[in-house]
């Protein structure tokens, strides 16, 4: 897949977090775990599913140990299967309160909705009689691919509910890292905006609205695009979305860690809270065809393009500005040819200051520039078209608490041992003080509520140099100041409402994100190409 430099691509670098929040009535938030609004009391959930997954029906007239046999009935084509379920007692996910309910698999069943009905015995009447405007079939997942790249999906056909809204599955299980999409359905015309896009997951939580915030938004939440169609007449729109670190995610739903889910019922976990399954989502799109909401039950065949690529897609990144100073530089490093290259990409919402004998080896995209003294870009400039908003960070619940970390000469070391995820009210670091970043056995995570400084001869040594593996994620506007002479610190930093200042002689492996970055003395900034994924 061919990549350019283009405010396009760099929109979709900075795309809609999939931070999978949860159901009304509060507005959805970002997250990482499990502290998400249950979904309402429903006669069925979910209402929308694919074959082989469990369907849950709710009635007053059900009674634990009675058999039923469930009947799902297309609601285009007539067909119907039959499948047996005996009533259990059973925590209900909308209030917590043990019910009884009857859960069944559904079988293979044609797209689009379907009506339920469960009768008892020989009887004629059921005892629950469900329209099939509460209820979708839906296609088999998509599986996510864990690896950065383009992919295609030919002859797909995606599921229309009675209501006309567009369903498609979606399996996240192998990522872990953020990972930023872009897909189009080529040969199926769809319409439709941000405020048309929301995520369901398989057990009923509406997990994200592109649009969100307060009822009158008219804006996506920062972060979020959707894209006109390059060729309306046969294509759809465009949606661009990214997925925040899973890493802390499947940390936490480990055996014998907080989260760990409960083998008699996989929707709670064993410390009784609820458990929201982040990895098999349902994409709704409400959207139309040719003017008109689409026919329900499957749509017509369609080539489903998708491209992936990692979050820090260029090496620094300014919501507002940039300015790279004296003898400063961008470049990138190949770790596994071990050389150094031109493809340190900078891209800023405003303006980029050039100045003494800077370098910015790569491209950059901006809304203007500035060069002073010998100052140089080495590779394509990019008047940017449109500002850019960048998705927001808030710390998981349930993170261990590290509190502030000061390390100086009454603390001069300190060592964050792998795999994890954690709570940092501050970083501070100054003198000969060091800190061990153990990331061997899996990545460590910082979520910084404060700020970060890392000064003096003060340096952070990490186990894995894959940038990773070692991130921090600084959610406030705490200012990040990294001036010393620290040498091979791999990681990357996501601090987009935060000034970022790097200076010294310092020399980092990754990437970078702030709000005002500044590069300064001779420090250097080497993006690391794993980030790019080529």
């Amino acid at each position: 897949m061919h990549r350019s430099t283009t405010s396009a691509r760099t929109l979709a670098l900075l795309g809609a977090v999939l931070a999978l929040s949860a159901a009304a009535p509060q507005p959805a938030r970002s997250g990482c775990g499990c502290d998400k609004p249950p979904p309402p009391p429903a006669q069925v959930r979910p209402g929308i599913a694919y074959a082989g997954t469990p369907v849950t029906l709710f009635s007053p007239a059900f009674v634990v140990g009675t058999a039923y046999t469930v009947t799902f009935t297309s609601g285009t084509t007539g067909q119907t299967m039959s499948v047996s379920g005996t009533v259990v007692s059973l925590r209900d996910l909308a209030d917590g309160q043990y019910k009884p309910q009857l859960v069944v698999p559904l079988p293979a069943m044609p797209l689009g909705p379907a009506s339920i009905s469960a009768t008892s015995g020989n009887r004629n009447k059921p005892d629950v009689a469900i329209d099939d405007s509460a209820f979708t079939v839906v296609p088999t997942p998509v599986a996510l691919p864990a690896q950065y790249g383009a992919w295609h999906y030919p002859n797909f056909q995606a599921a229309v509910g009675r209501d006309g809204v567009v369903y498609i599955a979606l399996d996240a299980t192998a990522i872990h890292l953020p990972m930023v999409f872009e897909a189009r359905a080529a040969g199926y015309p769809l319409r439709f905006g941000a405020e048309d896009v929301l995520f369901r997951n398989i057990q009923g939580f509406l997990m994200q609205r592109l649009m969100g915030g307060a009822p009158d938004a008219t804006q996506p939440v920062p972060g979020m695009f959707v894209f006109p169609a390059a060729n309306p007449n046969t294509d759809s729109d465009v949606l661009h979305y990214s997925r925040h670190e899973f890493t802390t995610y499947f940390l936490q739903h480990m055996e014998r860690q907080p989260h760990a889910v409960d083998p008699s019922d996989g929707n709670w976990h064993l410390d009784g809270s609820r458990h929201v399954d982040h990895n098999h989502l349902i994409l709704a799109l409400m959207g139309s065809v040719n003017g008109a909401p689409p026919a329900p039950g499957a749509t017509p065949p369609f080539d489903l393009v998708l491209s992936t690529y990692s979050l820090f897609y260029q090496g620094l990144v300014g919501n507002a500005s940039v300015s790279v100073g004296h003898s400063s530089q961008t470049d990138s490093y190949d770790p596994i040819s071990g050389k150094f290259g031109a493809h340190g990409d900078v891209f800023t919402n405003g303006p980029l200051t050039l100045s003494g004998s800077a370098a910015i080896k790569g491209d950059a995209t901006a809304a203007s520039f500035s060069f002073s003294g010998s100052s140089r870009i080495t590779g394509q400039q990019t008047l940017l078209a449109a500002p850019m908003s960048f998705m927001q960070i808030q710390v998981p619940a349930g993170l261990p608490d590290l509190g502030a970390i000061t390390l100086n000469q009454n603390r001069t070391t300190m060592t964050i041992n792998g795999p994890g995820s954690f709570r940092v009210s501050a970083l501070s670091m100054t003198g000969k003080s060091k800190l061990y970043i153990d990331n061997a056995g899996g990545p460590v995570t910082l979520y910084v509520t404060g700020g970060v400084s890392v000064a003096g001869t003060a340096k952070v040594y990490i186990a894995d140099p894959d940038p990773e593996h070692f991130a921090i994620y600084v959610t406030g506007t705490g200012p990040v100041d990294l001036e010393n002479g620290t040498p091979g610190l791999y990681g990357v930093v996501y601090a987009p409402t935060s000034s970022v200042l790097i200076g010294g002689s310092a020399q980092f492996s990754g990437a970078f994100v702030g709000q005002d970055v500044s590069l300064d003395g001779s420090a250097t900034v080497h993006y690391d190409q794993a980030l790019r994924g080529q």
